[in-house]
């Protein structure tokens, strides 16, 4: 067996955590970086506005706050994760890359804006938990028609489009409707069965 191929059915068996039950872990509603990866990777096929936004492939940008050490160590985490299936793992047909962002704590919105578009990012995931942080964030993928998901426990309620924690010890899906609207998301309806609904 190729190593390739080991890494498809590692990828596959973190995927089929989705339906089963795990011990609790110590960061309370926090789901093990790979453990999100694999769910986060999976729920992106539900999404059709990839088809629009995607060209040769499907580029991940993950953003955290230059002074957020936790959510820094879990960007790189995500970043970790996806080069270990890059080479195996197609999204919507395409090959997937990821980008990581630091923003400070002054934040530039057009600069930001200019560098998601020269990554050409599909997909953003936002790593913080900072309120301040997040509408701005929104605000731009909302302006860039760019689908947010994040891994914070109530950041569906702070306006992120698609939240993936763990909660009573299962990993757990919220969708905020109006945001995922806004930002132009498509998600099919049978992962909109799987998710809680915040309006």
């Amino acid at each position: 067996m190729s190593i390739y191929s080991s890494r498809l059915i590692g990828v596959l068996v973190i995927v089929t955590l989705f339906f089963v039950s795990f011990p609790a872990k110590a960061d309370d509603g926090v789901l093990p970086s790979e453990v999100f990866t694999a769910i986060m990777l999976k729920a992106l096929n539900y999404d059709r506005n990839l088809e629009r936004l995607a060209k040769e492939k499907v580029v991940i940008g993950v953003v955290s706050s230059s002074d957020d050490a936790p959510a820094q160590g879990f960007s790189t985490q995500v970043k970790d994760n996806i080069d270990k299936v890059q080479s195996t793992f197609l999204l919507k047909g395409k090959p997937v890359d990821v980008n990581v962002f630091s923003l400070e704590k002054v934040f530039d919105k057009a600069k930001f804006e200019e560098q998601l578009k020269q990554a050409n990012v599909s997909v953003l995931i936002v790593a913080a938990q900072d309120l301040t942080f997040v509408n701005n964030v929104t605000e731009v993928t909302k302006n860039l028609q760019l689908s947010s998901i994040c891994g914070a426990p109530g950041c569906a309620q702070r306006g992120i489009g698609l939240e993936i924690v763990q909660k009573d010890n299962r990993p757990h899906m919220s969708i905020n409707l109006n945001s995922a609207k806004l930002e132009g998301s498509d998600y099919d309806s049978k992962l909109l069965a799987m998710c809680d609904v915040v309006k």
